[in-house]
């Protein structure tokens, strides 16, 4: 790894604290095993703050915007997390853009300031550090002009801009993120496709997933719960949110094939409590089940599946169940998008009704052992680890674009 590197600043859209699952925490993990990182948490704003001010989290956050307290803290080796002492202002809900990138900006510069005197006072460089950007498009416009870093990359790992929160003003403001970092990383062929729109330099570096407590060949017992019901089974195991899955599908599925029974595990949202599903015999809701459980569903069943709607939010996305499932060796079926090809030859892919029948009919024939073996293999190669190493070898390539660089300038004097 190359010498002239302090630190890498991850400016993450997730709260350490929040102590959930998500990508910027594993990169940060994983980066750290080579090179110091500051994993930076997302500002609060002002309307944020007066609504939690009477919760330890709202006091914690005015303390350090007063100055009273510590910002940045080390959590682990060669990690550190700073809290950012800024208050910005709530903006979005503005309607004109003008008077929206002005007041971005300064919350942007009250960021930065923050996460420079933090850098400093660690000892480092902001022009010896790489941002790494998970997906905070309003403030990227600003990391080169406000931190001036050795290199700036912007990681997307979602299609937020679909989201209500950035609906508005991210179709307008993300290109602008995307033209201005040095290299754009995702998750996802489609994502790359997109961010290859406005920087040429855009690469899927895949996904890294937890695939640790599934285990294809250690003995497990049966759920209760799925005992009751008969084979064959056709599982989903996930958050069931009509955001994401086909619930028309799913009761197409269940009526068309009725020797089938079709099990739900997982929270459910609105939609899916009020759905007609609950008023299918071979559909089966089991409810939500802690992690270490999952394995043992999803060995009772004969076929595991995403049937995902597409929309503006999932088309690009990258489901980390699929490597759950792969891990446990089970025949997968899953809707065809761009991001899905990555998985095949191991997962049958399907559009539509007559598409999930074909392909849910020829996931239950018999599976051979290599075939097996052969998607668990596939699904354990999506580490963090092997996405760090795609984010490592564009930075060397771009440190070595930009020492090529200096020394022409500097032999043309």
């Amino acid at each position: 790894m190359s010498k002239e590197v302090d630190a890498y600043i991850l400016i993450a859209q997730q709260e350490w604290e929040l102590n959930l699952g998500s990508n910027a925490r594993n990169l940060a993990a994983e980066i750290s095993k080579t090179m110091p990182v500051v994993y930076v948490n997302p500002d609060t704003n002002l309307k944020s703050l007066i609504f939690r001010i009477g919760t330890p989290y709202g006091r914690k956050r005015l303390k350090l915007a007063l100055g009273i307290g510590e910002n940045t803290i080390k959590i682990a080796d060669n990690l550190w997390l700073h809290t950012p002492k800024n208050i910005s202002t709530s903006i979005n809900f503005l309607k004109n853009f003008k008077l929206y990138d002005i007041l971005n900006k300064r919350n942007a510069k009250g960021f930065f300031d923050s996460l420079k005197m933090a850098v400093k006072k660690l000892g480092w460089k902001p022009e010896k550090c790489i941002v790494f950007n998970d997906s905070q498009m309003f403030a990227g416009p600003f990391v080169k002009e406000f931190f001036s870093p050795l290199l700036s990359f912007y990681y997307i790992r979602d299609n937020l801009v679909e989201q209500a929160y950035f609906k508005f003003h991210g179709p307008r403001i993300e290109p602008i993120t995307i033209r201005d970092a040095d290299a754009i990383f995702t998750n996802s062929a489609y994502l790359a496709e997109y961010g290859a729109k406005y920087n040429t330099r855009s690469s899927d570096i895949g996904q890294g997933c937890e695939t640790d407590i599934y285990d294809a060949f250690s003995e497990k017992t049966e759920p209760a719960d799925l005992a009751q019901i008969q084979y064959p089974r056709i599982g989903y195991v996930g958050f069931l949110t009509h955001e994401r899955l086909d619930i028309q599908l799913l009761e197409q599925i269940a009526k068309a094939r009725k020797n089938w029974q079709i099990v739900l595990i997982g929270p459910e949202d609105a939609v899916f409590e009020r759905s007609r599903l609950h008023e299918i015999p071979n559909v089966h809701f089991l409810g939500s089940k802690k992690t270490k459980e999952l394995p043992a569903y999803m060995h009772y069943m004969d076929v595991c599946m995403n049937p995902q709607v597409i929309n503006g939010l999932t088309i690009g996305n990258y489901p980390r169940k699929i490597d759950e499932y792969l891990s446990m060796g089970k025949p997968t079926v899953a809707t065809e998008t761009l991001a899905m090809n990555m998985f095949l030859p191991h997962v049958e892919l399907a559009v539509g009704l007559e598409g999930y029948l074909k392909a849910i009919e020829k996931a239950l024939q018999p599976q051979t052992h290599d075939q097996k073996i052969a998607a668990i293999n596939c699904a354990k190669s999506h580490t963090w680890e092997a996405c760090v190493e795609k984010i490592f070898a564009v930075q060397e390539q771009l440190l070595n674009e930009k020492e090529e660089s200096h020394l022409k300038s500097i032999s043309s004097l």
